[in-house]
């Protein structure tokens, strides 16, 4: 009974993701950022670790989508999110605000299209910081857009 529930949950998010309707760019949000990295898949996350801790920042997780994948008999090519954070910026952020830990840390995600290039998305920590209704969280998910534009300029050029 167990084996039959584990496929079945195998097929249902296999269908999920494969029969899930893709947007148009017009339907994307404007708040998302995706940038195609002119390197391969291991390549560009290992730039993105770099550029990230070049600014004083750390990678508190790797998610790695692919292997997860695999652990279920799953195939993908290379997919990881990395989230990472400057633990100065979250001391001054969230003991005022604890409900923005949702935001933090912040996240990219890098995967490796059916075309074969390589993908650096996320979304602007503006959008996010700006639904709270506070000025000054507001002033730092701005800020927050600009230092992820630099790491991934970095990259993505």
């Amino acid at each position: 009974m167990k084996r039959q529930i584990g496929w079945f949950a195998l097929a249902f998010v296999f269908l999920t993701l494969v029969l899930a309707p893709i947007p148009s760019a017009s339907a994307q949000s404007v708040d998302r950022i995706e940038k195609i990295s002119s390197s391969g898949f291991n390549q560009t996350v290992s730039a993105l670790e770099t550029a990230i801790k070049k600014r004083g920042m750390m990678i508190v997780a790797t998610l790695d989508h692919q292997n997860m994948l695999r652990m279920v008999g799953g195939n993908i090519k290379g997919s990881k999110s990395l989230e990472f954070g400057k633990p100065d910026m979250m001391k001054s952020i969230l003991p005022e605000n604890p409900q923005v830990g949702l935001e933090m840390p912040l996240r990219i995600y890098v995967y490796e299209r059916g075309d074969g290039k390589v993908a650096v998305s996320y979304y602007k920590p503006s959008a996010a910081f700006a639904s709270y209704g506070k000025d000054p969280l507001k002033m730092a998910g701005q800020m927050m857009d600009g230092m992820l534009a630099e790491i991934v300029g970095d990259v993505a050029k």
